[in-house]
């Protein structure tokens, strides 16, 4: 199944891998930080293009969506400061440890809209 690209590719994001952003979470909530608001990211931009181009494989692009962003990135100069962190995983690794663990995630189950909204209504019933 070829990978669908919104617009041209060239748009770039802060793709960050998610031992990253457990890492970042467990580092903050073990701190004495308090109310601070912080970004987590991998302080990397990087074009749809490069991914799907790591990725392997066919490309769909299809029309842009109104208001899209060219450019997202995640300023993580305040947690760098404030707890130390700095994300450990690369594009190239994420994406290997990706492809190295896609025979599992492909026979994960798929979450459609009535999953969602059922795990959801769960979810805040044991909030209470």
């Amino acid at each position: 199944k070829p990978f669908t690209v919104v617009g041209d590719g060239t748009q770039t994001r802060d793709f960050t891998y998610v031992e990253d952003v457990t890492s970042a979470l467990v580092t903050a909530s073990e701190s004495n930080l308090k109310g601070e608001i912080i970004n987590i990211g991998s302080d990397n931009t990087y074009s749809v293009n490069q991914v799907v181009a790591l990725l392997g494989g066919e490309v769909v692009f299809i029309p842009k969506r109104p208001g899209e962003p060219d450019c997202t990135w995640a300023d993580i100069s305040k947690v760098k400061k404030l707890l130390k962190w700095s994300p450990t995983v690369s594009i190239d690794q994420g994406i290997k440890n990706l492809l190295d663990n896609i025979d599992y995630w492909s026979e994960a189950p798929v979450w459609d809209p009535d999953s969602i909204s059922i795990a959801t209504k769960k979810w805040f019933e044991y909030l209470g």
